[in-house]
């Protein structure tokens, strides 16, 4: 199950050229955002044309890095990595078949082989496509099985993996989700259950994803989090809630989350994940000014 299928639609590009859409026409694209601190990553579905050219557009918006979990399956990979080195643009976190939502996960240990193949698939196409991250779902809770057995055997899990993602030069990250508004039955919610996983794992390689949406819903209290387990933190999306759109469009203050974030020592990517209802042009504005304290 692929719950990003939603979040992705076809937008017209913010840079340059190949503006579309959105309040301004072609001639008149959108201004780069430039200095920015946060490295955020734009989904390339928001711009026009191959994956190659979608890479140029964000570079040529001032943004450095992409994000779209499904990028390990282009067919362009390559192309894709190299165009990235080219011009400075990190690839984001890949996913892709490492536990699911709502159907397995490897809080069973019945599928940690199924865990560990799937891992192994993740690494690959990350290594072909230049990421650092690949993101593993803990799976829906087990009927009838304690929280512990099932804490264990993620950690065992990640044991498992770990010297495969040393090896690789990669890091997996344990997505929480919440299980109020959008994932009910999952297992992994809660950051203190994320941080305990990852210091019960015990390997660098392994951490846990945070996902701003999802902890505001499910605990609040976002900044002081962020400094509590940033040490076990290995990943950032963001959207804002309620509604799960672009900053700006709920009730979290991003200039001060994106500014916590900074100041807790974290320079790595920070990943759109939401469906937007403004126009690339206005989004990308948005987000710099996020970056702005």
């Amino acid at each position: 199950m692929d719950r990003r299928t939603f979040l992705a639609a076809g937008m017209g590009a913010a840079a340059a050229a190949c503006c579309t859409t959105g309040t301004h026409g072609a001639d008149e694209p959108a201004k780069p955002a430039t200095g920015l601190r946060t490295r955020i990553a734009v989904a390339p579905q928001w711009f026009q044309g191959s994956h190659v050219e979608q890479i140029e557009q964000i570079a040529a918006a001032g943004f450095s890095a992409f994000e779209t979990l499904g990028c390990g399956k282009w067919d362009d990979k390559e192309a894709v990595r190299k165009r990235c080195e080219e011009l400075g643009v990190a690839c984001g976190a890949v996913g892709g078949g490492m536990g699911t939502i709502n159907d397995w996960g490897p809080n069973d240990p019945a599928n940690h082989q199924r865990f560990v193949d799937a891992v192994k698939e993740a690494i690959a196409n990350a290594k072909a496509i230049g990421s650092k991250r690949v993101l593993s779902l803990s799976g829906p809770v087990r009927a009838g099985v304690s929280k512990e057995e099932q804490m264990e055997a993620l950690v065992q899990a990640g044991k498992l993996v770990a010297p495969l993602l040393e090896e690789a030069g990669l890091v997996m990250v344990w997505e929480t989700l919440n299980v109020l508004v959008n994932h009910p039955g999952y297992f992994l919610v809660y950051s203190a259950d994320g941080s305990e996983l990852v210091k019960r794992t015990g390997h660098p390689n392994v951490k846990f994803l945070y996902d701003i949406y999802h902890q505001q819903i499910s605990e609040g209290n976002l900044i002081a989090n962020i400094k509590k387990y940033i040490n076990e933190i290995g990943h950032f999306h963001f959207a804002d809630n309620p509604g799960r759109h672009e900053p700006g469009t709920g009730e979290i203050n991003y200039q001060n989350v994106f500014k916590a974030i900074y100041e807790a020592g974290y320079r790595d990517i920070v990943a759109c994940e939401f469906g937007k209802i403004k126009s690339t042009e206005e989004v990308l504005a948005v987000l710099a000014e996020c970056d702005r304290w």
